[in-house]
């Protein structure tokens, strides 16, 4: 016997209605109406507000300014109800609210009742947009953040430029309907569009946004469509493509990898380490970052005190995949901005016509503290935060600062200068010898460690405790804050 959906009661429904030219009627002039007047007038309605020039926010006015909206000075009528399509209150007065609901309900107006969901006949859902892509999420009235929250969610999900995507998409269909415009033959455009969306999948179909010569990609579909055939996306592709472009330079994006954990890298770092030809990594950078690598992936062989030329040999690779066209990613550890010689690289790139993306991580100035638990600023404790590097340009020694009881100073790259930071700020900068310090070695990774100790002993952990880079060094007050 055959199953069919089971019937689950109490839902809403979900349709994209159409209001177009339709009279919308908006009671009130405050922060929900601003919202409200957004959503209708995105949909194209033709919107009236009714409510005293003294409750307008400054939102609202702006749009009547602008004309966006009629606008009708006054506190609402029951006779402005005689020519609307559809009602929405947006007033402080709950009472109020109730009886122009009943009065809509009476006369069959639609209308949504603004925190009260029983007086409503349909809710606003939380809304994602990206020109003709419109997701909306729907709680039944019942959890509004909720709403906004698994929206968020969705989103994060979605590969960029889907909007974009789907207006390709859009225009492809289109086509087929020109190719083959006989209505018995619909099926069949409707089963290739079909079978072509699930070859070519959801994160490829992006890559149609960058197609040069549509015509050219067309013919080749149409071709394909006759034969009731669906191609590789790469071939498409590649008959998109002019000549002349097959031949232009690479991309270049810096990447931050944050403290090595892929869980806390962004969204775009995730795809573009997916989507990269050639990856060209820092050697401190975790295996289990690296495994996001599906292209080319060459890791410097940076050995201690030799940093120069490893960063030379890394930057050749770069300029090799970029001479060929290649989307290259530099993937270093930390924020390419925070002590990571990000900055010296994007002048490096730029002086060769190259101008990279920047895509943030997280530095392990901050991650590091906040993986052994060490609030770098709290009230009371510690107001300031200095951040600086155990090894400045050539080997040098950085000026650090003198103490502060409420500064908090984090070191990066200082295992190998223990000994040396520990004279410098003990004999000139003042630390007293019992100011807390705290080593975090593989911060956020498997192997974390988090050693405490203070400035008089700092440089003999590094050695009892075999403490090996990366580690973040901590120094001040705030290090003790939040320790039984």
């Amino acid at each position: 016997m055959p199953t069919y959906p089971e019937i689950q009661g109490g839902g809403s429904l979900v349709v994209a209605y159409q209001v177009s030219n339709k009279k919308v009627l908006i009671v009130g002039g405050g922060n929900v109406a601003a919202q409200r007047i957004v959503s209708t007038r995105t949909a194209d309605a033709r919107v009236t507000v009714v409510a005293p020039s003294a409750g307008l926010t400054a939102e609202v006015k702006a749009r009547i300014e602008q004309n966006e909206v009629a606008w009708i000075d006054r506190a609402f009528q029951d006779s402005d109800l005689d020519d609307f399509d559809m009602v929405l209150t947006a007033l402080d007065d709950h009472e109020e609210s109730l009886r122009i609901g009943h009065l809509c309900r009476e006369k069959r107006i639609p209308v949504n009742v603004a925190d009260v969901p029983p007086m409503c006949d349909f809710y606003f859902m939380s809304q994602l947009r990206d020109g003709p892509v419109q997701i909306a999420v729907s709680t039944n009235g019942k959890g509004p953040k909720l709403a906004n929250m698994i929206r968020t969610r969705i989103a994060s999900a979605l590969p960029e430029n889907m909007g974009e995507t789907v207006e390709c998409m859009g225009e492809l269909r289109a086509r087929v309907r020109e190719w083959e415009p006989s209505m018995d033959q619909a099926s069949k455009r409707m089963g290739w569009i079909t079978r072509l969306c699930e070859k070519w999948g959801l994160d490829n179909m992006v890559q149609l946004t960058t197609v040069k010569d549509k015509e050219s990609m067309y013919q080749s579909l149409r071709a394909c469509f006759e034969k009731d055939q669906v191609p590789p996306l790469d071939e498409v592709l590649g008959k998109g493509q002019p000549e002349a472009s097959k031949n232009e330079t690479g991309s270049i994006a810096l990447i931050g990898a944050g403290p090595g954990d892929p869980e806390l890298i962004t969204v775009k770092a995730q795809r573009y380490l997916k989507e990269a030809d050639l990856v060209v990594s820092d050697r401190l950078i975790p295996q289990a970052m690296l495994d996001l690598v599906q292209g080319e992936l060459r890791i410097a062989r940076k050995t201690t005190g030799k940093s120069d030329p490893a960063q030379d040999e890394l930057l050749a690779w770069c300029q090799e995949g970029l001479q060929k066209g290649q989307r290259v990613v530099r993937l270093k550890i930390g924020d390419p901005l925070v002590f990571g010689r990000g900055g010296e690289e994007i002048l490096w790139f730029r002086e060769r016509g190259y101008e990279p993306e920047l895509v943030p991580g997280i530095s392990s100035a901050f991650s590091g503290p906040m993986a052994a638990g060490i609030p770098v600023t709290m009230r009371g404790i510690a107001d300031q935060v200095i951040v600086t590097t155990g090894r400045g340009t050539k080997g040098s020694m950085p000026d650090l600062p003198v103490y502060g009881a409420t500064r908090t100073l984090v070191v990066l790259m200082a295992v190998g200068r223990a000994e040396e930071l520990r004279k410098i700020l003990q004999e000139e900068k003042e630390y007293p010898s019992e100011c807390p310090a705290c080593w975090i070695e593989n911060a956020n990774c498997p192997t974390e460690r988090v050693v405490h100790g203070s400035v008089s002993d700092m440089a003999d952990l590094v050695q009892t405790r075999s403490i090996v880079a990366p580690a973040v060094l901590v120094v001040g007050q705030a290090v003790q804050a939040l320790r039984d």
